[in-house]
């Protein structure tokens, strides 16, 4: 087995409260980060980092805190700052509303320490419904346990049905496939993609990868453009032992029509950056936004979102994505976020 070091990069903006409860959990992991970089893109970072200081740096000296200032209000941009600063073996990229568990690290970075031929790319925790510290009379952000597991099975249910929800259209067409070593299999089993709330990759894969900057003004789908890209590199796993939280801050900053159109758009844009048959992929995406125009549209009527937000964000994805992929990937580096921008603009919460 290696002897592994890890760190974690944080994206954050304007999230301060949720962002000192998930680094208390960082800051207290059994095996602890070389380094806990927080690349924060708030207008007021100072004050936070200043109470960050004060709250937990001076309580965990363990740590190497690194505290900077986005270069860029983008959680691609910010990710690929925090990447650079790294100096660690395995790195984590978890949101800021992401919680670890206590042996969430040590158990990843084992399977790590465990891969000596380096065959694992990357490797997701696993997910739980309830927080580390949840009790039953704590005032935790979750007042109701059994809501938020029967809220999870309706999900996964729903996922069963609607099984084009969260499908990323593979640049080849295709996702990898490797036999995973027999070491490896008590602790984790092979995923095609990882979750981008609870990312790690080897250093060696995030120094050939970096996150896709065009995505400027909102990333949807980033997390899945690094994951496959990494997959090419060597296997994705999940986890069994490890786990982590993700509360998923109800404080959504863009409608449901924007993050609908742009989880399209943002696809389109990806493809024509790494995929080398933009016709074939224009036949199975234009497949793909019909059966999702009839299960957005089935969603948003259950939902009782009678504007069908998600509905139309679909028909601007129909009316648009032709337009991206008729551009080089140097037109669409300068025009996307713009049209991004644009499309924010006009957003109505």
């Amino acid at each position: 087995m290696e002897n592994l070091t890890w760190s974690v990069v944080i994206p954050t903006y304007k999230r301060e409260k949720v962002l000192l409860e998930c680094l208390r959990f960082v800051a207290q992991q059994t095996l602890p980060a070389k380094e806990i970089i927080i690349v924060d893109a708030s207008p007021e970072w100072e004050t936070t980092r200043n109470i960050v200081e004060r709250e937990l740096i001076i309580k965990y000296l363990q740590n190497n805190w690194l505290y900077v200032q986005a270069e860029y209000a983008s959680s691609a941009t910010q990710r690929n700052q925090g990447i650079k600063l790294n100096s660690a073996d395995v790195i984590f990229l978890i949101d800021d509303d992401s919680f670890m568990y206590p042996n969430c690290a040590k158990e990843v970075v084992n399977i790590y320490a465990q891969d000596i031929n380096h065959k694992v790319a990357g490797i997701m925790p696993k997910l739980e419904p309830l927080p580390p510290n949840f009790t039953a009379n704590s005032s935790n952000s979750i007042s109701n346990p059994n809501i938020k597991i029967i809220a999870g099975k309706l999900r996964a249910l729903a996922k069963k049905i609607i099984k084009d929800d969260d499908i990323f259209i593979p640049y080849d067409f295709s996702f990898p496939k490797y036999s995973l070593p027999s070491e490896l299999k008590v602790a984790a089993h092979p995923v095609p993609m990882i979750h981008g709330a609870r990312m790690s990759y080897r250093q060696e894969v995030l120094q050939q990868i970096q996150f896709n900057e065009t995505l400027r003004r909102y990333a949807v789908n980033e997390d899945n453009d690094v994951c496959y890209r990494a997959s090419r590199v060597g296997m994705l796993l999940h986890a069994l032992d490890a786990q982590i939280f993700h509360l998923q801050d109800s404080n959504s900053r863009l409608s449901r029509f924007t993050t609908t159109a742009l989880w399209g758009l943002n696809q389109a844009v990806l493809h024509r950056f790494h995929n080398h048959d933009i016709k074939r992929f224009k036949v199975i995406f234009g497949k793909l936004l019909w059966r999702r125009l009839v299960t957005q549209t089935i969603k948003d009527i259950l939902d009782l979102r009678w504007s069908l937000p998600s509905t139309r964000g679909m028909l601007f994805i129909m009316r648009n994505f032709d337009q991206i992929l008729s551009k080089t990937p140097e037109e669409l580096s300068s025009w996307y976020p713009e049209f991004q921008y644009k499309i924010i603009k006009l957003d109505k919460n």
